[in-house]
């Protein structure tokens, strides 16, 4: 089983998910223990703002202490400041660090608000998040599945479910603000996240990591601190007191269990999100986890303090979350699996109907040149239609089939190999492989160094030495479809060949892909990313023929 498998299939998300209930258990009912008085040793309740400076700073040093226990430091950008090689965050990274401390902020005070209950909180910040993953999704033209969909509309319902009991829930001017804060913080997140990490390279997932959550606590921890410091009396001496006066309190021991947990859950949530499939899978599997813990912080709350217990509603809401979980599970496997094992012994059939046909065809050209000089003998042409037929090429082109088109079609063999589990060398014989040709190609030239480098960054390999071919009629032929860099060369490629319009298109429908600015390697690594994260998406709609057509 290949590495790009292990990481599609495993259960680590399952684990995340199971540690992210783990710690939001406690963190959201010390929050709300704490913020009600309730908590044994505490003098009176702390408001949210009293509550965050030393939960806050818990968090930073929760976060760095596992950062250099994990020795991840090492993927962060660097840059030697007085001799010294010093991590320095990239300015996305800076960005989804504030978001990250906006969502810490607002997180800890949603369940500091009086008057607002731990589920009708999580109801509003978890339903707003399941409606910001499929949009940013559709931003970015990621490929949906139908289980996400299924677990996302089950999990929404569970939403409206628990507002049936609506008459148990209220929200006040400040804490509907503070929940507005939080979704748009998690919007432009979601954006840069998905820009920059959502993907199969476990250091670019962990740089994103260690540079985000170098800005996002940190931020937010000085943020308070200058609010305590210069903030006016009356609206900042909340802060004041959390930092100072919190010492001398009953409040210490839970307020660093808020923190703590924190700092855990955030580890737990923000890898669930890095993983590489849709955020419409990933944010239920993170929002499924919250909604149970909390009915489960409620419930010990109830017990322990005379609390109102969770509701009917409540309840149902939880199953309607298990439920969608369930669709997540892998349990969903086992039809893609069933389909991928059916499409495969089509394609292992096609294999030897080809080899056969071929042998048949070789042995038929022989005596059907010995029979007839014409060229365009029906014989031919019918034997050479129907071995034609067994294949599937699926031709990249650019101009000079050095870089873009050289790295496709190296991406597209690799990946085609890893789906069905057969050696690279094996896709010579094979009915499905990837070539490529340019349209102004020097044939004969090498590919790139940097688009070499680019290829085996991503973890492939690289077979034999790529040549550049130049485009041909006849390669245009072979080719089941034809996807092109950019719209120009699309244009191109039809002005030459008219009667290949119906096959040929775009690589990226909605944009061109652009020739690796001057000779930087991210800027190799990155077109590398997206044209094999386009691949993908095209391999799996071959795929999804191929289950249903014997044509493939």
């Amino acid at each position: 089983m290949t590495k790009e498998r292990k990481r599609k299939y495993d259960l680590s998300i399952w684990a995340l998910g199971f540690g992210y209930f783990v710690f939001y258990t406690p963190y959201s009912g010390f929050t709300k223990g704490i913020t009600n008085g309730l908590l044994p040793g505490m003098s009176r309740p702390l408001s949210g703002f009293e509550l965050l400076p030393l939960s806050v700073s818990a968090t930073v040093i929760g976060i760095y202490g596992f950062i250099t226990a994990m020795r991840w430091w090492k993927y962060a950008g660097h840059a030697m400041v007085f001799g010294f090689s010093v991590p320095i965050p990239s300015r996305p990274a800076i960005a989804s660090g504030l978001c990250m401390a906006a969502i810490i902020a607002t997180t800890t005070l949603a369940f500091s608000f009086s008057g607002a209950s731990i589920l009708f909180v999580l109801i509003l910040l978890r339903g707003g998040v399941l409606l910001i993953g499929p949009v940013v999704d559709a931003l970015f033209h990621r490929r949906v599945r139908w289980f996400s969909w299924a677990a996302m509309s089950v999990s929404l319902l569970s939403v409206l479910v628990a507002l049936v009991d609506v008459q148990h829930y209220k929200i006040g001017l400040l804490a509907a603000l503070d929940v507005a804060a939080y979704l748009g913080a998690y919007f432009f997140r979601f954006r840069i996240m998905t820009t920059l990490a959502k993907c199969d390279d476990r250091e670019s997932t962990l740089r994103y990591f260690v540079e985000e959550q170098m800005v996002a606590t940190p931020a937010l921890a000085l943020f308070l601190a200058m609010l305590a410091a210069f903030g006016p009396s009356q609206l900042c001496g909340g802060f004041t007191w959390g930092f100072i006066e919190i010492w001398r309190s009953g409040s210490v021991l839970p307020a660093l269990i808020v923190g703590v947990s924190y700092a855990a859950l955030m580890i737990c949530t923000t890898f669930i999100f890095l993983d590489r499939r849709e955020n419409t899978f990933c944010i239920p599997m993170h929002c499924g986890p919250s909604m149970v813990s909390g009915v489960v912080a409620s419930g010990v709350l109830a017990h322990l303090y005379n609390q109102s217990a969770p509701s009917t509603a409540q309840y149902a809401s939880t199953g309607l979350i298990v439920v969608a979980l369930a669709f997540l599970s892998p349990l969903h496997h086992i039809k893609d699996k069933i389909e991928r094992a059916l499409a495969e012994g089509r394609l292992r059939l096609l294999i030897y109907v080809a080899d056969t046909s071929k042998r048949t065809f070789d042995s038929a050209s022989r005596r059907i040149a010995t029979a007839a000089t014409a060229a365009n003998h029906p014989g031919r042409t019918m034997a050479t239609a129907y071995l034609n037929g067994l294949k599937r090429v699926l031709l990249f082109i650019c101009s000079g089939n050095t870089c873009r088109s050289a790295m496709a079609e190296a991406i597209g063999n690799a990946e085609i190999s890893t789906r069905l589990r057969l050696p690279l060398e094996a896709l010579e014989r094979f009915p499905l492989r990837a070539l490529s040709a340019g349209i102004t190609a020097k044939e004969g030239s090498p590919m790139t160094a940097a688009a070499t480098n680019a290829v085996i960054g991503l973890g492939l390999p690289v077979a034999g030495a790529h040549t550049a071919r130049p485009l041909t009629a006849d390669l245009i032929q072979q080719a089941s479809v034809v996807y092109c860099m950019t719209e120009g060369h699309r244009s191109q490629v039809v002005d030459q060949h008219p009667w290949a319009a119906f096959k040929t298109r775009c690589l990226d429908p909605d944009g061109d892909i652009e020739e690796p600015a001057g000779s930087e390697a991210d800027a190799f690594m990155n077109c590398a990313r997206r044209i094999q994260g386009l691949i993908r998406l095209r391999l799996d709609e071959v795929f999804e023929q191929a289950g249903m057509q014997l044509d493939f």
